[in-house]
């Protein structure tokens, strides 16, 4: 049986990568609920917020353990919080049969879990693109205006991977990219005749609409987390309106320069 230091560690590793990876703060709590189960501690306490992680396990002595984890980075992997919840599965599996692994192999599988990325950064990127083309094709662009909003999102798709490792707040970053979803427009309107800017800049714009934001607010809410869940709705209202001020922003100068 590992430490209660040690199964604290582990709860506090797996609903990091829940909660840095786009999941919901109900889904962080049960899977450090889960987690500390597996190895035989009941008795846990736990308070997620979207910003830090907060846990106490008692033992059969009533000994306590309370540790915190600061959040201060978060992205949309869907892919990783399905690979931990699949684990997690497999250790409540393992419990049940008595042959839990140790404290390191745990460790290391969330390592190798926290770090896999299944698609190269060339095809996220190119995806970015076929995602602005799509949603212009959807908001009814032509076909020309689809391929344009192709081009745009690709080079919003790279701008902002380099705008990423500036480390600069969610704030400014999708005030850019909207900023420079219009550039990218209004430059290939100057060179391409016969298109609507309104469908290639929303096909644009969609890369940087919060919707998991939203839907993580409105779930958190409804299962009585009402504090991780205003939150959530705020932030994901801030960044609809660094959206708007980007992309108005970049309008105004435009029109300012003449064009």
């Amino acid at each position: 049986m590992i430490s209660i230091k040690e199964v604290t560690e582990l709860a506090l590793e797996s609903a990091r990568i829940i909660l840095q990876s786009g999941g919901t703060t109900n889904r962080c709590e049960k899977i450090m609920s889960r987690v500390c189960a597996v190895f035989g501690y009941h008795k846990t306490e736990s308070f997620v917020t979207p910003t830090g992680l907060f846990i106490t396990v008692m033992d059969k002595d009533h000994t306590a353990n309370t540790q915190l984890m600061r959040i201060e980075t978060r992205r949309i992997d869907l892919g990783k919080i399905s690979q931990l919840t699949r684990y997690i599965n497999e250790l409540s599996q393992c419990g049940k049969k008595g042959n839990c692994p140790d404290y390191s192999e745990v460790m290391r599988r969330l390592k190798e879990i926290d770090a896999f990325s299944p698609y190269p950064e060339w095809l996220k990127l190119l995806l970015g693109g076929l995602t602005s083309a799509c949603f212009c094709l959807l908001f009814g662009g032509s076909w020309l205006e689809t391929g344009v909003a192709y081009l745009v999102g690709l080079m919003v798709s790279i701008s902002l991977r380099y705008i990423a490792i500036l480390q600069v707040n969610s704030f400014l970053t999708n005030a850019l990219g909207a900023a420079l979803i219009v550039l990218f427009a209004k430059t290939l309107d100057l060179y391409i005749i016969g298109i609507k800017l309104d469908t290639i800049i929303i096909g644009g714009i969609m890369l940087l609409v919060p919707g998991l934001a939203i839907t993580n607010a409105m779930r958190d809410m409804m299962s009585g987390d009402l504090v991780s869940g205003t939150a959530r709705a705020i932030e994901a209202f801030l960044i609809s309106v660094a959206i708007a001020a980007g992309s108005g922003s970049m309008l105004k100068i435009w029109s300012l320069v003449g064009y």
